[in-house]
């Protein structure tokens, strides 16, 4: 049989579905997931971050708090950036160095001289 043959043989047994049926014949060889038992030493543990003035806390007005740890000020540390649900970016500067940041008390990042905000709908 010509491949022009075979092709048209098989868009009509395709058509007809084939393909439904080739694959109720695919073996199942995949093994459901098993929960696993935690492996020591995997994952540091949690770590409460801390500015001036105590813990840092979005608490619940702040909502959907998005963290990133990136040098804004060009310093070389890496300070922290706490977006919350009102579209506003907290800035925490690194007092501190990168091995053991030491973070000021937040004010609000600014672009152009005003706060910078990304509409949140």
């Amino acid at each position: 049989m010509n491949r022009i043959k075979r092709a048209g043989l098989a868009a009509a047994v395709l058509a007809l579905g084939g393909l439904a049926w080739a694959q109720e014949k695919v073996p199942y060889d995949t093994p459901p997931d098993e929960p696993q038992a935690a492996k020591a030493g995997v994952f540091h543990g949690p770590v409460r971050l801390k500015a001036v003035g105590g813990v840092i806390d979005t608490g619940p007005a702040w909502g959907h708090s998005g963290p990133w740890v990136e040098d804004v000020d060009g310093d070389g540390k890496r300070d922290l950036v706490v977006g919350d649900f009102s579209g506003l970016f907290h800035l925490y500067h690194n007092e501190g160095t990168n091995q053991a940041p030491r973070y000021a008390k937040a004010v609000n990042l600014q672009a152009g001289g005003v706060d910078a905000k990304v509409p949140i709908y």
